[in-house]
């Protein structure tokens, strides 16, 4: 039964010291603000990433009790034609690589020895994976992420499959909004909607927008496949929502984090040592 809080962002710094003799797993939201259509707030990718959080560490909290750090609520979206739309935010690749960096280490120096950052916003896994490298060779933490974007894929195929829909999703689509409305996010029916995409240059029918395993086409940046997303009157999204409901967002769940619960449990006994020697320096970044 959980008696005790799971968020740092409402605890007392006595509760946490306290928290820190029962575990050292720290989960770290890892979102974005930005554009999700007409039909989306803003702050979808934060929404959705901290619910997931949330979620790990209710079916945790009798094995292992990790806390849900405050979430990161920025990524990077410096994309072509995308970052037009109001409500995009981005920060530069090497300050977010920091921001992860020092978040993490922060959370090190408190006492959490395990960092595991759930990411909810696609472009932002290589800047994660960067700041995961530096705060495990600097410190000697255990770091980890799961990506939103890649767990539940063979569950997100299933579902688009069984709703007449392309194998297209990620971005405002009938996976996130499904998602999203889970977690309370307020869908604007009457703006719910075809999306639609430009036409992708035929030499690249075989990889954009999805392509072989292994096979990794930088499409967001490249301005003729990214005027394809969001074309000039294109309305937001990725894929298409229409046909969003909370029994696909609660499958999309599921898929999404029992690999993450079974990840926190395996760990749960797992020893680190941290470099002591690193955390004696300052500034400790």
């Amino acid at each position: 039964m959980q008696d005790e809080n799971i968020f740092l962002k409402d605890m007392s710094w006595p509760e946490i010291k306290d928290r820190l003799t029962k575990t050292d797993i720290a989960i770290i939201p890892a979102g974005q603000t930005e554009q999700h259509g007409k039909h989306l707030p803003i702050n979808v990718d934060n929404i959705i990433c901290t619910g997931i959080a949330q979620r790990v560490a209710e079916a945790t909290y009798e094995t292992a009790k990790p806390v849900v750090a405050p979430t990161i609520p920025f990524g990077y979206s410096d994309i072509p034609y995308f970052r037009d739309y109001p409500g995009v935010f981005s920060l530069k690749p090497e300050t977010l690589t920091d921001v992860y960096e020092q978040v993490a280490f922060s959370l090190v120096r408190m006492g959490f020895k395990k960092i595991i950052f759930i990411n909810g916003h696609h472009p932002n896994p290589p800047f994660i994976q960067e700041a995961m490298r530096r705060v495990t060779k600097k410190s000697g933490a255990f770091t980890a992420m799961a990506n939103f974007f890649e767990i539940p894929q063979e569950e997100v195929l299933k579902i688009l499959e069984e709703q007449g829909q392309p194998p297209v999703w990620g971005h405002a689509c009938l996976i996130e909004t499904s998602v999203s409305e889970v977690f309370g996010a307020k869908v604007r029916e009457e703006f719910v909607e075809e999306s639609y995409m430009g036409e992708f240059p035929k030499e690249l029918k075989d990889y954009v927008p999805l392509a072989p395993i292994g096979i990794n086409v930088q499409s967001y940046e490249y301005n003729d496949t990214a005027r394809a997303y969001w074309p000039a009157d294109g309305n937001g999204p990725m894929g298409i929502p229409v046909g969003h409901s909370k029994e696909i967002g609660e499958r999309v769940i599921a898929a999404t984090i029992n690999p993450i619960v079974e990840l926190v449990n395996s760990i749960a006994s797992l020893e680190v040592k941290i470099h002591e020697e690193y955390l004696e320096k300052r500034p400790f970044y």
